[in-house]
């Protein structure tokens, strides 16, 4: 059975290199990893609004270890437009009920894609040397800047 990376360990590849070029060399590798690009784009992406920005009160998955949990980022990207401000996908929701569903999806996930979902609602990233730029070179035409 073929072993299938979590994002987080992308990340942690992303974070551990040294260069930009070995930076952009990862993210070449998984360009193709669907996951990612969602990800990446609700980090980045000017055009995207989250309605949290602040992360909830959870128990987050420090027993489960990372690839063997319930849920994944695989799973919660795709499905992540419920908590884009203005999107149909959330727009009948109570702000109590996206907040309940956002405790499920982060307690589902293990603690380290979790950190990384908040991160993504609260675009701001602690991965060194991922930036906007590095991210469309690599992507040319996911989003647009501001202004371009």
């Amino acid at each position: 059975m073929a072993y299938t990376i979590m994002i987080g360990e992308i990340f942690e590849k992303i974070n551990s290199a040294k260069t930009k070029k070995a930076k952009k060399d990862i993210l070449n590798k998984y360009r193709d990893v669907k996951a990612l690009k969602h990800y990446l784009r609700g980090l980045f992406d000017p055009k995207i609004e989250w309605e949290i920005k602040e992360e909830p009160d959870y128990k987050p998955d420090i027993e489960t270890p990372e690839g063997e949990e319930a849920n994944s980022l695989y799973v919660e990207m795709p499905l992540c437009s419920i908590f884009v401000k203005g999107h149909k996908a959330g727009a009948a929701l109570k702000p109590e009920r996206r907040k309940h569903l956002l405790v499920q999806i982060l307690e589902s996930l293990h603690e380290t894609e979790a950190q990384l979902y908040m991160q993504m609602l609260k675009k701001k990233t602690k991965i060194k040397g991922l930036t906007s730029l590095l991210v469309l070179e690599v992507f040319p035409g996911l989003y647009k800047e501001k202004g371009v």
